[in-house]
């Protein structure tokens, strides 16, 4: 069962990638900057940005991310919606936010309107901390979450950057594919039959 199951998830894998445009493709593994929604609870940061912000992130190919929920629901459903309108060159990116600190939820979805590449931002500053927040990093005042992970975030985009493009891994990268799990279920051998409760 176990090579079935990977004999079909390699064909798949193989045909998706194979249907992606080159344009997409070669933005796997791209460092760069997202727009991101301050959360609404953080007013002064809210304020201060005004919900134009950029963070660093990373763009990831569908299969450096978990099955589920990321790549059979979240990604899948984006890619089939592309495809059906033939407009797979326009597909959002699938990212990981620097600085995370859930390896599970660290992921999204951004327009390609709303990414600028690494240099880019480092000639707008985009690889320096908000006036604002530095000063309270400097002072040693309290950072909100939003701020923490941008501290995160930047210092963890510089260990990047001399990390081969085909070798950047982020968030939840060390999962098993199915057919993986099931190679060591049948490696096992067959569960013990469930003890039957007497009458």
């Amino acid at each position: 069962m176990a090579e079935i199951a990977q004999e079909k998830f390699e064909k798949e894998k193989e045909q998706v990638l194979k249907s992606l445009p080159e344009k997409i493709k070669k933005m796997f593994g791209v460092l760069g900057f997202c727009k991101h929604e301050p959360d609404s609870d953080d007013e002064e940061n809210a304020n201060a940005n005004a919900g134009d912000e950029y963070i660093p992130c990373l763009i990831l190919d569908p299969y450096s991310v978990p099955p589920r929920p990321v790549r059979d629901v979240y990604w899948w459903d984006s890619y089939s919606k592309y495809k059906r309108t033939k407009k797979l060159g326009n597909m959002e990116y699938l990212v990981y936010h620097y600085g995370a600190t859930d390896p599970d939820d660290c992921y999204s979805f951004i327009s390609q309107e709303n990414f600028k590449s690494y240099e880019d931002g480092v000639a707008e500053g985009l690889d320096k901390l908000p006036n604002y927040m530095q000063v309270k990093v400097d002072a040693g005042e309290k950072l909100t979450e939003d701020e923490e992970i941008r501290v995160r975030g930047l210092k963890e985009i510089q260990e990047d950057l001399d990390v081969p493009k085909e070798d950047r891994k982020r968030g939840n990268w060390k999962f098993k594919e199915r057919h993986e799990i099931m190679f060591e279920k049948e490696a096992l051998g067959p569960s013990p039959p469930k003890r039957q409760r007497r009458k």
